[in-house]
């Protein structure tokens, strides 16, 4: 309805402009009749001029010309200028009434779950969960274990994979530190890091074979002690895909853990170990993972729901002995 009336608007405007340049042109398009005319000059003498006689008729219609050429241009910038200014000053009301909106919806919110929620619970959730603007989705993680004949240790492949998303308006920056600490045990390798866009380009690369390819990261190493650091930055609604690799040696049974910083929606652990090992998980998480393949070598694991932050699973690998106890110290990592 609105864009009707701006349309008949507009027709009006060069209706009337229309009108007023044909009578412009057959107005100046008349002859006109000359006269002469005596007047005394400043001496006293006589002077002749000639004088433009215009027809009355003429005269009004040079008056009704230039009212319909003011009256076009006051239509349209009543109609189409003053709209314009109309709609900014309503954009910018609207916008402000929903950010007054917003803060009293997120007052409202934080009163009522303040009411049935403890409040140190309450600013856990809100800063971990409900403030965050990333989420992990589709995460992998992936356990390969081999047994090394020669020394009876066990080495464990780690792959990790997942997206990246960000669910804001804005840029947003994850900055990753990995401590890998080895607590005294085998220590940690990495054996590759990487991040890339949408667009498959690789913004972050780490190969410890090949230091000089590496881009935008950093790693301080003291010791056991090994520290990996990059950050990358999230264009809004968009998201970036992370995958790292990390060999770990083991003596005896083990038993691990994993857990995720973030919140992750969606994840598989995906399992491939010696034959005559079992393996097994013991989940720390809000959607319990369901066991969606087993063989005597493989076990996969699928989660369906969300994970919390420091959320997890506890992971076992022991040599099936009916006098044999699981006896090694629990050691814990989050990614």
């Amino acid at each position: 309805m609105k864009d009707k009336k701006l349309y008949f608007y507009l027709l009006l405007v060069i209706a009337i402009a229309s009108v007023a340049f044909v009578m412009d042109l057959y107005s100046s398009s008349v002859p006109v009749e000359l006269g002469t005319k005596t007047i005394l000059d400043n001496t006293g003498k006589p002077t002749t001029t000639l004088e433009v006689d215009f027809p009355l008729w003429q005269k009004f219609s040079n008056l009704l010309i230039n009212f319909l050429y003011g009256l076009a241009a006051a239509v349209f910038i009543t109609v189409f200028v003053a709209n314009r200014l109309q709609k900014a000053q309503q954009d910018e009301k609207e916008e402000e009434l929903k950010k007054l909106n917003n803060a009293i919806n997120v007052n409202v919110f934080d009163s009522l779950f303040k009411t049935i929620i403890p409040e140190e619970i309450f600013k856990i959730i809100k800063q971990e969960i409900i403030e965050s603007n990333i989420v992990r989705k589709e995460a992998k993680w992936i356990y390969d274990f081999t047994l090394d004949e020669a020394t009876g240790e066990i080495e464990c492949r780690m792959t990790t994979r997942y997206e990246l998303h960000n669910l804001s308006q804005k840029d947003a920056v994850d900055p990753i530190k990995l401590e890998l600490d080895t607590l005294g045990g085998n220590e940690y390798k990495i054996e590759e890091a990487e991040c890339r866009d949408v667009s498959d380009k690789v913004l972050v690369h780490f190969d410890p074979k090949d230091k000089g390819n590496n881009k935008n990261v950093v790693v301080n190493e003291n010791g056991s002690h090994t520290t990996v650091e990059y950050s990358v930055k999230i264009p809004p609604e968009s998201h970036v895909v992370y995958k790292t690799v990390f060999i770990r040696r083991y003596e005896g049974n083990i038993v691990d853990s994993q857990a995720t910083k973030v919140p992750v929606i969606g994840a598989d652990v995906i399992v491939n170990f010696p034959k005559d090992y079992c393996f097994d998980i013991s989940p720390t998480m809000s959607t319990k993972p369901k066991l969606i393949s087993k063989s005597d070598m493989q076990k996969i694991y699928r989660v369906n729901g969300g994970i919390l932050p420091w959320q997890g699973f506890t992971f076992y690998l022991v040599e099936p002995a009916a006098n044999k106890s699981i006896q090694p110290t629990a050691e814990a990592s989050a990614d």
